[in-house]
């Protein structure tokens, strides 16, 4: 029974390498540094389309109304699916936070053509949490492969309406704007995280956005919905730590050109963010160190059990998604061409060592792209 097994799978991997073509590099893409479970074979094989470049021809205003009725009971049964109780916060509490009795939040006024819903990325739980504060359903776009293809998880976000990215490969993300536009114009909402990974840095609010939100939303000339959740701590079950999260009233960035509206749009998360990382973050130099020797250590132990909450994490393309503007320099790039010296001698040597150094540091530094 077992060889028919090891058989069976064999030949469907075969067929599902096959068939993405060049859509992924190898089976790593799916699966990450995990064994395929029994469940990965299925979703693959069933759900491999998702991933074709032509996928949105098969998007219709029939697939799209379906979902937007499996929506409702998403909304329903979703909370009790999340690790942490979510709470809509008060923009007027946060914003005021020395008015005693603030008055309630206006709810935002949502135009009668779909809109993008953006999120900050921080948590395991940020995109059913999006899902579940959006007041109307949205295709998200999914870039986290081996969680849509080796877990349930999968089969919850085709159900709700998924376009799927590979991030290692340049055509899929290419693609998946394509599908976002043909998903806005057959009339249902986007839910996009335009950083692309999680927020790992303990010195930005938020990373750099991605331009694909600016260039659907030109293309579409759809509004912009600002979201931001905010947890004490994402890593660990503790006591009184609920997901926050704010809506925001929806943007247009059709006047503003690309690095404008990135860096808009950024600021819009990040504020909010902000105000409720002081509302709720609160914390003592002692409590954050607890028996750590340095905030460093501290904070590469939070990364290390934040991770683990990821039911599969692909660290190969976790460690390489992050948005970098191309005229940003990195002190890798500064200092490679000195540490790379092949031709040492005395006039160079303590260049040498010294651009090693600071390249080491500046990577040891750099906690996006170590976890």
């Amino acid at each position: 029974m077992e060889n028919i097994i090891d058989m069976w799978k064999d030949k469907k991997l075969h067929e599902i390498l096959q068939r993405q073509g060049k859509n992924i590099q190898s089976v790593v893409d799916l699966t990450a540094d995990d064994n395929p479970s029994i469940l990965f074979y299925i979703l693959a094989d069933k759900l491999g389309y998702l991933l074709d470049e032509n996928y949105e021809e098969k998007i219709t205003p029939t697939s799209i109304e379906l979902r937007k009725k499996i929506n409702k009971l998403i909304k329903f049964i979703g909370p009790l699916f999340l690790s942490n109780k979510q709470v809509m916060e008060n923009r007027n509490e946060l914003l005021y936070p020395e008015q005693l009795n603030p008055l309630p939040d206006k709810p935002i006024e949502l135009p009668d053509k779909p809109v993008i819903w953006i999120a900050n990325h921080a948590i395991k739980d940020d995109t059913l949490a999006s899902v579940l504060a959006a007041k109307r359903n949205g295709y998200i776009i999914f870039g986290s492969l081996p969680q849509f293809y080796n877990t349930f998880d999968g089969i919850s976000a085709w159900a709700n309406g998924v376009i799927m990215t590979n991030r290692k490969v340049s055509s899929s993300k290419s693609s998946s704007i394509k599908k976002g536009i043909k998903v806005i114009n057959n009339g249902s909402d986007l839910i996009m995280f335009p950083e692309g990974v999680w927020n790992k840095s303990p010195n930005k609010l938020l990373l750099d956005f991605w331009p694909g939100v600016y260039r659907i939303a030109k293309e579409t000339d759809s509004k912009i919905v600002p979201m931001a959740h905010y947890i004490r701590d994402g890593a660990h079950k503790i006591p009184n730590n609920p997901i926050h999260t704010v809506i925001d009233d929806p943007v247009s960035i059709s006047d503003m050109a690309e690095k404008e509206a990135l860096e808009f749009l950024r600021d819009k998360v990040a504020t909010w963010y902000y105000l409720m990382l002081e509302k709720y973050g609160k914390t003592t130099r002692a409590e954050l160190l607890e028996n750590y020797k340095s905030q460093s250590q501290a904070w590469e132990s939070y990364l290390t059990d934040l991770v683990k909450t990821a039911s599969r994490y692909d660290k190969e393309i976790e460690y390489s998604a992050d948005y970098r503007p191309k005229e940003i320099l990195y002190p890798q790039q500064v200092w490679g061409n000195i540490a790379d010296i092949k031709n040492i001698n005395n006039n160079n040597i303590n260049h040498v060592i010294n651009a090693k150094k600071l390249i080491k540091r500046a990577h040891e530094n750099d906690y996006q792209r170590r976890f």
